[in-house]
């Protein structure tokens, strides 16, 4: 009989304190919590991280803090700073996403704890970053994708500077700076086991953002610039498919998909200007889709080893084959908001876990615990604390 074993979490035993709110910082402290990391997250009383919504808790506050310990901590007081300095002495990551500066302003700034704590990991996440001349502009995910050049791209693809700049619904710059800021944390652990010191890591939104435009940096800094390709839409007969042509492979296999031997000849479609005839090609392709619906043009063409896809509504995620086999989503439970599906991590490990937890906490519901369990404070001396608006 096969025995069973249970798989650790990667990074079990390590112990992080999180100041960060919003999206950037936390979505980078679940990833170190769904990988095994302990974190604590530091959240000002009363209103606490600002996702949380007018009730004190939301879904979206759920889907990028499950699993972590809440403390409220008022940080402009001389108490609250001491009591996360003590939080931050056997720690070994503190994430932040203030401005520049204000974590200084509290002493709790790498440089303020480095003398003690050579080896701390610490990550810095801002807009612009920890230096040069607009370090101290706000940001928020769409002012550093207007800064970055992302939505100058964006609105040439879809035709020309003339047009309005496009509106998104998705906070592209905090998800991707919070990804890197995750993986420049294990690249730092990594450092700090082989040469037994810490780290301070600067990471910004708006450089996280140009990461995105790599052919156009390029392109931008020739004379002549190879037209870069923009893929199409496919109409079929109930709407819209992708369908991906790059390599002579592909046009062969969409060729015979189609009975179209000339579109292997036809000069628009050779390699070299087809990246500049993506547009024409949809059309071709049309001329064969526009009687099929998107679900049978999909697997016709997936099948004759073309890349193609339907457009997936979001609430069709849940029931996606896909998305059902690999377990991408876990299952959380709450008083308030019921239950409800928040994505797992992106990664799948051979030998390690980490799902995503099934809870959320909220504000300050572990100040008692986190204080009594790592600084040793008694209930009168946590009492103490609470009385004089330290903590809450």
């Amino acid at each position: 009989m096969a025995i069973l074993m249970h798989k650790r979490k990667p990074l079990e035993g390590y112990k992080v304190i999180d100041f960060s709110a919003v999206f950037a910082g936390p979505i980078c402290s679940r990833f170190l919590l769904d990988c095994g990391a302990d974190v604590i997250k530091v959240e000002t009383p009363f209103n606490g991280d600002l996702t949380r919504g007018v009730d004190g808790i939301s879904r979206v506050f759920a889907h990028f803090n499950a699993g972590k310990r809440s403390i409220a901590i008022d940080l402009k007081s001389l108490e609250g700073q001491t009591v996360a300095k003590r939080l931050i002495s056997d720690a070994d990551i503190v994430i932040e996403n203030f401005r520049p500066g204000i974590m200084a302003k509290f002493g709790l700034d790498y440089e303020s704890l480095k003398q003690q704590r050579p080896d701390l990991i610490y990550c810095s996440i801002s807009g612009f970053g920890q230096s040069g001349p607009q370090v101290n502009r706000a940001a928020y995910a769409p002012i550093v994708h207007a800064a970055s050049g992302f939505d100058s791209v964006q609105t040439n693809a879809q035709g020309g500077d003339e047009n309005r700049p496009p509106n998104w619904d998705i906070m592209v710059a905090d998800i991707l700076t919070g990804t890197y800021a995750f993986g420049a944390i294990q690249t730092a652990l990594l450092g700090r086991e082989r040469n037994g010191t810490g780290e301070h890591i600067d990471v910004s939104m708006m450089e996280s953002m140009m990461t995105l435009i790599p052919a156009h940096i390029q392109a931008a800094q020739m004379e002549e610039p190879a037209v870069i390709g923009r893929f199409h839409p496919v109409k079929v007969k109930d709407g819209f498919v992708m369908v991906c042509v790059v390599s002579n492979k592909n046009l062969e296999c969409l060729a015979a998909a189609l009975n179209r031997p000339d579109l292997l000849t036809d000069p628009r479609f050779v390699r070299g200007p087809r990246s500049a005839n993506f547009n024409q090609l949809a059309v071709e392709v049309e001329r064969w889709s526009a009687s099929l619906t998107a679900k049978e043009c999909e697997e016709a063409l997936n099948i004759a080893g073309v890349p193609c896809s339907g457009y997936q509504k979001v609430e069709e995620l849940f029931s996606h084959p896909q998305v059902v086999e690999r377990n991408s989503f876990t299952h959380l439970s709450n008083d308030q908001l019921g239950e409800f599906l928040i994505q797992n991590m992106p990664i799948k490990f051979s030998n390690s876990e980490n799902s995503a937890s099934s809870w959320v906490a909220k504000l300050g519901e572990h100040t008692d615990e986190v204080l009594s369990e790592r600084l040793n404070l008694t209930q009168s001396e946590i009492g103490e604390l609470r009385t004089s608006g330290a903590v809450a």
